[in-house]
């Protein structure tokens, strides 16, 4: 049986994304390596629906096509300034590239039930 190819259109990208947003949360580890996947993902899905090739990206940046492979795949984390300027490339808001998380409301730090510290709720303690 032959390995078919996964993530080569739109659809297959945002199934692929759900897939992960599903597995978040398990621990902090996972949720660097899934935020690095799903945004990878986000840079080849605008990239495959604007048209633009690997190559045609990477000379963009400044950097080889393999670089931006790797960025698509997750292998390796994309730096904020690439993540700029393949927005201004691929004419996109670089909220794009998080937008997985904003609608999903993922969150890599966890939130407090409340933001009061519980010696302040205390009578005795000098305020």
């Amino acid at each position: 049986m032959r390995n078919r190819q996964v993530n080569t259109n739109v659809e297959e990208i945002n199934y692929s994304i759900n897939n992960l947003v599903n597995q978040w949360g398990i621990s902090v580890e996972d949720n660097f390596e899934i935020s690095d996947k799903i945004i990878g993902l986000q840079i080849k899905k605008i990239r495959l629906i604007r048209g633009k090739t690997l190559t045609k990206c990477g000379n963009a940046l400044g950097i080889s096509y393999q670089q931006v492979q790797k960025y698509e795949k997750g292998i390796n984390t994309t730096n904020p300034i690439a993540l700029l300027m393949l927005s201004e490339y691929l004419t996109v808001s670089i909220d794009y590239f998080f937008q997985p998380f904003i609608d999903n409301n993922l969150t890599f730090l966890k939130r407090r039930d409340n933001n009061v510290y519980p010696f302040k709720t205390e009578p005795y303690l000098a305020r």
